[in-house]
């Protein structure tokens, strides 16, 4: 019944337009159905008001229909110019129906399509009217092109002008206005930003979740999440996100991905962004099972399309150094100096370490791991004995004569050592002071650098690589101190060269089930450049950049970080026991 309401205006100025072709648009002879076709539009006019069916395209077609009716009885001259125009009087009605409503602050009559395909809580955003006006106003300009299209002058033969400029108008809304209407929506929602979804209950979340991806960044993404909510609405269902698309069914699928145990209520409030997702998690308050990784990218796949500047992740620069390079298979045996007082459980830079010395394994390095926290290694005096009395050898009877032994034997030294106040650990910097016994107290002078010479300069020259992790999520300005130290070392030694550097900063991220995929990254980054360095004699600078990439923006991380600390709350515990200082006020 609404259907016949809402279109039988279309039906009632087709019908005069056909009768006005057929009488060769004479208005005596028209006057009687045009009278007819006119009443029952108006009739119709009166019931869609009445029984609120809300439609621009019956209001604006009645409209035309009912002013043409008047213009044939009251102003015949007009009337002439209706009845040869029906078509174009037509257009005139549907551009109007474009144009005027949201002039007036009214809803685009695009609405009365697209709500049809969306829930509630997406039609009632501002971004789905932004799309909706643009849309609106695309068919606008259609119907007004419409208007001129319809009004040229094809034949001077009155049958065939009529029927081209009646096709003519058409085809254009066709082979325009359809797939328009069908594909642009996609786009705008893609690149228009809209604000953030207000969801009044879990039902309005999953509804209009599928239509809320992000496709700019769901690319690649294939997965399954599980819903298990209880509480105020129990839901069980799950999504489905792959090829750009997202579904929502309700029930329990046999192999999800990721499966979300949570309150109903407390969902709803994380999804509406009243309580933060990671805190929550952090405190425990839900639990998720399988992969853990979409957690990070669940807010960004349904928020708006753009996000604040600040918020944007922040990637590596450019490593601008020239690291050393030997022929390929020349590097056959390796030793480690590991400087971290932690053990491998729980030390982010042995893991590192552990990755790259398993990839030059795999390649047939031989491979000498030490842990100097289980060395004797006493710190320096700056004696200069082992260049004066003792030339070549320390004070010191401790494990350090050993270990400079090993490190002159290698093919390739890796430093390990934590960022302990930008630098390396006390433990590394007694180990690097206590090898001064390999070189010779003179000067030497090359390229504007002055150091001093190799002891045993007849050794071959070797290679060193750095690995070092650290909590800030940023590279520069945090190893700023560790890396000129070691580049330092590159500069000044006669035989010992910098093959790659490793800095992992945010790296206690690692260690969270949510960043699987970054840990995995690096442990492939680290095998490979292991594998690499003994295959080829060289390390390729993306496989540094793909450590040092933390893959999180400094907000975000600062946010989880500081999550984690209040969960601790491991400042009232450290203040509760702070001694506190006394301050006497000037007299």
């Amino acid at each position: 019944m609404k259907f016949i309401i809402k279109y039988l205006p279309f039906a009632g100025i087709i019908a005069i337009n056909s009768l006005a072709i057929a009488g060769r648009f004479r208005l005596e002879n028209l006057k009687p159905f045009v009278l007819i076709i006119s009443a029952v539009v108006l009739l119709n006019l009166i019931i869609a008001i009445a029984v609120k069916v809300k439609s621009y395209f019956n209001y604006g077609i009645s409209g035309i229909v009912i002013l043409g009716a008047f213009s044939v009885f009251f102003v015949p001259s007009l009337g002439q110019i209706y009845l040869e125009n029906v078509i174009t009087a037509l257009y005139v009605g549907l551009f109007s129906v474009a144009l005027f409503p949201p002039l007036f602050k009214l809803d685009p009559f695009t609405y009365e399509f697209s709500r049809k395909n969306y829930p509630e809580a997406v039609t009632q955003t501002d971004q789905f009217r932004k799309i909706n006006i643009i849309i609106n106003y695309i068919w606008a300009a259609l119907f007004g092109s419409c208007i001129v299209l319809s009004t040229i002058k094809y034949s001077h033969d009155g049958g065939i002008q009529v029927i081209i400029s009646s096709i003519v108008p058409i085809v254009l809304l066709l082979a325009v206005g359809i797939p328009i209407s069908r594909k642009f929506p996609a786009v705008l929602m893609e690149t228009t930003q809209g604000k953030q979804l207000h969801f009044e209950s879990i039902k309005d979340l999953f509804e209009a979740m599928p239509f809320g991806l992000n496709k700019g960044l769901a690319e690649g993404v294939d997965t399954i999440i599980q819903f298990h909510l209880t509480g105020e609405e129990p839901t069980d269902g799950y999504l489905i996100i792959k090829n750009l698309e997202c579904t929502y069914t309700e029930g329990t699928h046999p192999e999800p991905k990721t499966t979300i145990l949570a309150d109903s209520k407390l969902w709803l409030a994380i999804s509406n962004n009243e309580i933060s997702g990671d805190q929550a998690y952090i405190n425990k308050e839900y639990s998720v099972d399988g992969d853990m990784t979409i957690l990070l990218k669940l807010g960004e796949l349904f928020g708006p399309s753009s996000e604040p500047e600040e918020n944007v992740t922040q990637k590596p620069k450019e490593i601008d150094f020239e690291y050393k390079t030997f022929e390929p298979e020349r590097i056959k045996k390796i030793v480690v100096f590991d400087g971290g007082p932690r053990n491998s459980k729980f030390s982010k830079t042995t893991f590192m370490v552990k990755h790259f010395c398993r990839g030059a394994k795999s390649a047939g390095a031989e491979i000498e791991y030490i842990k100097l926290k289980d060395m004797e290694i006493n710190p320096c005096t700056g004696c200069y004995t082992c260049w004066t009395k003792t030339p070549g050898e320390c004070i010191f009877k401790d494990d350090m004569a050993d270990l400079r032994l090993k490190s002159r034997k290698a093919d390739l030294v890796v430093f390990a050592s934590p960022l302990y106040i930008y630098n390396v650990t006390g433990i590394m910097k007694n180990f690097l002071d206590r090898n001064v016994p390999n070189l010779k107290p003179y000067m030497l002078i090359e390229n504007g650098i002055t150091r001093h010479p190799h002891r045993y300069p007849e050794e071959p020259e070797q290679g060193f690589v750095v690995f070092s992790a650290a909590g800030f999520p940023e590279v520069d300005h945090n190893f700023d101190g560790l890396k000129g130290m070691f580049r330092c070392l590159h500069s000044h030694s006669e035989l010992s060269s910098l093959m790659g550097e490793f800095y992992m900063p945010g790296a206690e991220l690692i260690a969270q089930p949510v960043y699987g995929e970054r840990r995995m990254r690096v442990e492939q980054a680290c095998f490979d450049a292991g594998e690499q360095v003994v295959k080829t004699g060289k390390i390729d600078k993306a496989l540094m950049a793909a450590v040092s990439d933390v893959e999180t923006s400094q907000k975000k991380f600062q946010e989880q970080a500081d999550y984690f600390w209040e969960s601790l709350d491991g400042k009232g515990s450290y203040l509760k026991s702070a001694p506190k200082l006394e301050y006497t006020k000037d007299v």
